[in-house]
């Protein structure tokens, strides 16, 4: 096992990047519409399957449920298990494994990858959302690694054991809101052709439209992998798609008929009006950056009832935001913020790929072989000011992750694959 090496972020060159001003007007480099790579979802014991088993089908909320429906019966993933990015990662093996089956080179039936482009990043929709929102957010800060491998550079939040119970502590306070959110998605969606009663099969009466007890274990694996680019920076995201508007038990009908479902506390004044519109930004983020055309909004009492509901366009949401007398965001801050982190990120970590710098390892490493460590990079958000990077140093295998953060036989399957 291979600890951190002695560099700090001390003794090594930090590269800082302010925030763009807020009154910032020039066009931002294009964001490209996202395609599915593949999708995959997780099982109550979290194990993946690599096909659509948990995929929701849109079925629009009774308006007067109740959203604490379930709260005592709720099954929460162990928040104490940090999966990484494994579930991308095994993904995109899977997605290269079957294309090479087939013998296409490494491209889909319309000549385009088959996975992730080179040169580019490969993480969660979260990560990037966070990115994007930052010239927006006075208070959170937050860190990622970012570590290069086989052309492209994984990124990951940074969340040390001391961080997420401080998290869990503080959301603690708040569980039952969060659940609120989940029974909503529960109200609005099916995964069975059966009626509720006879797919629980537990003889106990449920409301109607009730779709079944929440298990975060599932409801928040449902995910899809796409390929997208900020500018000339390819992009590789996963990220959870709550549900889709198609006939239920048919295939996935791809990203134009995907849905993001959200909850909010009823407007009754122009405070809260204001806060909402604020809130659409990390709506319109999430949904934007996954290619989801469509978010529907519930809107639930103190009580936790649901008292309306509203459909959002994701496009229209910045025209829509940009018409208010007084906007509280626009698109360009975000946009350009997020194309100059990664630029940052992509110029200073790629070339520090073990297969760049050690180019005679590709495909020529034994399976008993230690592996090169890993050159593990953070990049830091501080609230009002801006993004800092810098390098951690090399990190071997710890716990069976590579720099801890990668299944060690995922990245031997990338070392031992041809370019």
């Amino acid at each position: 096992m291979q600890n951190l090496a002695s560099s700090s972020r001390s003794n090594n060159t930090a590269h800082f990047l302010p925030l763009p001003p807020l009154s910032l007007r020039t066009p931002p480099p294009p964001y490209r519409y996202p395609t599915i790579i593949t999708t995959y979802s997780h099982q109550p014991d979290r194990c993946i399957t690599h096909d659509d088993t948990s995929m929701a089908y849109y079925n629009q909320a009774p308006i007067g449920c109740d959203l604490n429906y379930g709260f005592e019966s709720k099954v929460e993933r162990d928040e104490d298990v940090d999966e990484h990015l494994d579930g991308l990662c095994e993904a995109l093996m899977e997605a290269h494994e079957k294309h090479d089956q087939r013998g296409d080179g490494g491209e889909d039936g319309d000549g385009n990858e088959a996975a992730e482009r080179k040169g580019g990043i490969i993480t969660w929709r979260g990560m990037i959302t966070r990115i994007m929102i930052a010239p927006y957010e006075p208070r959170e800060p937050w860190e990622m690694t970012a570590i290069a491998l086989d052309g492209s550079v994984y990124v990951e939040l940074h969340d040390p054991p001391e961080i997420r119970q401080k998290r869990r502590k503080d959301q603690s306070s708040w569980a039952w809101q969060s659940y609120m959110g989940y029974a909503f998605e529960s109200f609005s969606t099916t995964t069975s052709t059966e009626g509720n009663e006879t797919k629980h099969g537990d003889g106990v009466h449920t409301p109607e439209g009730w779709g079944g007890g929440v298990n975060t274990n599932v409801q928040v694996s449902r995910a899809t992998v796409v390929r997208s680019a900020i500018g000339d920076i390819p992009l590789c995201l996963g990220g959870e798609v709550d549900c889709v508007r198609a006939e239920v038990g048919t295939p996935h009908p791809g990203l134009n008929k995907c849905v993001e479902l959200k909850t909010n506390k009823v407007i009754y004044n122009e405070k809260q009006d204001a806060i909402f519109h604020k809130k659409l930004l990390k709506h319109w983020a999430q949904s934007w950056l996954l290619g989801i055309p469509e978010i529907q909004v519930g809107f639930r009492d103190d009580a936790g009832i649901l008292k309306s509901q509203r459909g959002f366009e994701t496009e229209k949401i910045p025209r829509f935001i940009a018409s208010l007398p007084d906007p509280p965001w626009s698109t360009t801050p975000p946009l350009h913020f997020l194309h100059a982190v990664l630029n940052l990120v992509t110029t200073h970590v790629l070339p520090t790929d073990p297969l760049v710098t050690n180019p005679h390892i590709r495909g020529n490493l034994g399976s008993e072989e230690i592996l090169p460590p890993a050159d593990v990079w953070r990049f830091s958000f501080v609230p009002r000011r801006g993004c800092e990077l810098y390098r951690v140093g090399e990190v071997g295998v710890v716990d069976g992750r590579w720099g801890g953060v990668m299944k060690e036989d995922y990245v031997r399957w990338r070392m031992g694959r041809g370019r």
